[in-house]
């Protein structure tokens, strides 16, 4: 199966797939559904400080790459 992202211009549009999905030749799958659960998946992993303490680490590490090359 392949999922992929459309974006419709009007109504008839989603009348058209929901059609579709009847005639069992798709199936619609809301991507808010799967962004909510993403965000909460995620929420809390890092505090803000620790992640802007990380984006330090980083940026030295890499001008000290860049000054060994």
């Amino acid at each position: 199966m392949q999922t992929i992202t459309v974006e419709l211009l009007n109504e008839k549009a989603l009348i058209l797939l929901q059609q579709l999905e009847q005639l069992n030749i798709l199936r619609l799958v809301s991507n808010k559904d799967k962004t909510e659960v993403t965000k909460r998946k995620w929420a809390g992993s890092l505090s803000k400080e620790t992640a802007e303490k990380m984006l330090h680490e980083l940026d030295k590490s890499r001008d000290e790459w860049e000054r060994n090359i």
